[in-house]
């Protein structure tokens, strides 16, 4: 996490959807207020699978999706690069979340 160029990526998947892209620009920004080095990927022409990629790709180390499929149980999914947290979480407690996972990753090293 110290060398990554982002600490955090939001993936939006269906970007074209409006409860996607609402709680996506509420998380990005309520994140860069608390300022957590955050990348948002919306491009709506990129499947899900070549977005997570490209997160692995750039090495950011906490990836969270937000869906429309997660969304209909008021979700996000958030998880790790090296895989050991995979977890969904409700959209209320995503922010601080993200904050302890993040604080946690850098206690580890």
């Amino acid at each position: 996490i110290t060398i990554a160029p982002w600490q955090v990526e939001i993936c939006a998947i269906r970007s074209d959807d409006a409860q996607v892209k609402e709680t996506a620009d509420k998380l990005y920004e309520e994140l860069k207020k608390l300022g957590v080095e955050v990348i948002y990927d919306d491009r709506d022409e990129v499947r899900a699978g070549q977005m997570f990629a490209d997160a692995d790709l750039l090495g950011v180390p906490i990836r969270v999706v937000v869906s429309p499929r997660n969304l209909k149980e008021n979700k996000l999914e958030i998880s790790t690069r090296d895989k050991d947290v995979n977890e969904v979480v409700y959209v209320s407690e995503g922010l601080d979340y993200i904050i302890k996972l993040k604080e946690k990753l850098y206690a580890d090293i």
